[in-house]
């Protein structure tokens, strides 16, 4: 059984999408944008992301990875499950991985939809991207907790 509310991180590279759900697991809301730089590594991404699984009583950790498409995508898979082992170090949660394929594209176009400039929706395209899927697993799963 699946507990709430569960964190879904849209892992890139530079940027980290983070969105969350309800304690019922009815909705997911886009949370924030973590930046990887230099000054901001993985020690403290993931003491961030501690913090906010604290702060909102998260029981469980939602990781989107994409299908394997494209031989590019091996890659891309690759980092993440690097990602996904320093994370399961720092924080003491069940973590699911969950196909996260045209999640950007979907979070794109909603926010197209929704005639947010460029500018502004590239700064949250990631934790938008991050309430797609998670949103998608929700509707995937019945309502246990209602």
């Amino acid at each position: 059984m699946t507990q709430y509310p569960i964190l879904a991180i849209d892992y890139g590279t530079k940027h980290i999408g983070l969105a969350i759900s309800d304690f019922k697991g009815i909705v997911a809301t886009p949370l924030e944008v973590l930046h990887i730089t230099p000054m901001n590594g993985y020690d403290k991404i993931i003491e961030k992301i501690s913090d906010i699984c604290e702060t909102n009583k998260v029981q469980t950790i939602l990781l989107g990875k994409p299908q394997m498409f494209e031989i590019s995508h091996q890659r891309t898979i690759k980092k993440i499950e690097k990602f996904e082992q320093i994370l399961k170090n720092g924080i003491k949660l069940p973590i699911l991985p969950y196909d996260e394929s045209y999640s950007t594209v979907t979070a794109q176009d909603m926010l197209l939809y929704t005639s947010q400039s460029t500018k502004k929706s590239r700064k949250k395209i990631d934790s938008v991207a991050a309430a797609v899927f998670l949103q998608e697993f929700l509707n995937s799963k019945p309502q246990e907790n209602v």
